[in-house]
């Protein structure tokens, strides 16, 4: 369980970047806000809001309907990475409040959502139903933007390139240990 409050708190961690925009209207201060000074280009250099502008399915999307999108996208992020973090633990207490852990460690869950958003956005990319120029080159790295995703195994099995989705699960699993540290627990009285 955590409040509203807490996930407001992580909603404005990671804002957008309007570098390089060449979008007809500005963005909302509330979609540039970073507390944590990271933008979402960091964790992928295509998420800008020139690339998502050209993927949306809405032609010619207004500048208030955009802005929403942007905040909607965001949103949830954050509430799809505290479910994979918290709700989906092993030993998560539906009872207990993790509101405070969120508010007092709020940089436990940047990277995940980073990199969460720049997963959607990407597979957003490849299947953009937009027929312009950003949709043709996307078709056409299918299979570089599919190895940004997944990355690249060799004949082993070995990762030859880690992609996103593999930054992101090293997140989540970074941030449980710190919520969820493990305890040792001895089961017998006497090793002797």
């Amino acid at each position: 369980m955590y409040t509203q409050e807490a996930i407001d708190v992580l909603k404005k961690r990671i804002g957008w970047s309007d570098l390089s925009s060449g979008l007809p209207f500005v963005l909302s201060d509330e979609n540039l806000t970073a507390e944590s000074g990271k933008k979402f280009n960091w964790y992928h250099s295509l998420v800008l809001v020139d690339n998502i502008y050209a993927a949306v399915p809405e032609v010619e999307m207004s500048e208030e309907d955009f802005n929403k999108y942007l905040s909607d996208i965001r949103n949830q992020a954050v509430l799809s990475v505290l479910t994979s973090i918290l709700d989906t633990h092993e030993n998560y207490v539906s009872t207990i409040d993790y509101s405070r852990t969120i508010i007092d460690r709020p940089t436990l869950f940047d990277d995940a959502i980073g990199y969460s958003l720049a997963i959607k956005m990407i597979e957003m990319f490849v299947s953009t139903t937009r027929t312009n120029f950003n949709e043709r080159s996307a078709k056409m790295s299918y299979q570089s933007l599919k190895v940004e995703l997944e990355g690249a195994k060799n004949d082993n099995g070995h990762f030859i390139a880690k992609g996103i989705v593999y930054k992101m699960e090293q997140s989540i699993k970074k941030a449980q240990k710190v919520i969820f540290p493990y305890k040792i627990v001895v089961n017998d009285a006497n090793a002797w």
